[in-house]
């Protein structure tokens, strides 16, 4: 399941490496994975992991990112708000929302389109 999960939606931090990364301290990590202020999903034994892609500028999660998944996640599990936020769309010119949300000139209008679509989807799985 783990080379899957890697190639639909990877590679991943665990929580060291992502601590190492960001240059924090494990309780650090923890508020900010409460508050959803980090991308994290937990494997089947609940081992936290963290998708490289939520950094895609350096050292800090990506803003537009975040949003999207805080939209998705009231709504759907972890490996869900993952998988959609992985999944090319239509919608999206047939990239992902990350793709579409970080390759090029950061256009407002785009995290628009993805945040319409994302409220929308959610508020599917809400019904």
């Amino acid at each position: 399941m783990g080379a899957i999960l890697d190639e639909l939606v990877g590679p991943f931090y665990d929580a060291e490496g992502v601590t190492g990364y960001l240059g924090l301290d494990g309780d650090d990590l923890a508020r900010m994975v409460a508050a959803e202020q980090v991308i994290c999903a937990p494997l089947a034994g609940g081992t936290p992991v963290f998708p490289a892609w939520q950094f895609p500028d350096g050292r800090r999660v990506d803003e537009w990112l975040l949003t999207i998944w805080q939209t998705l996640r009231r709504a759907a599990e972890p490996w869900t708000a993952a998988g959609w936020m992985c999944a090319p769309s239509a919608d999206l010119d047939d990239q992902t929302a990350i793709t579409y949300l970080t390759r090029g000139p950061r256009d407002p209008r785009r995290l628009d389109v993805v945040l319409a679509r994302a409220s929308e989807d959610s508020a599917h799985w809400m019904q």
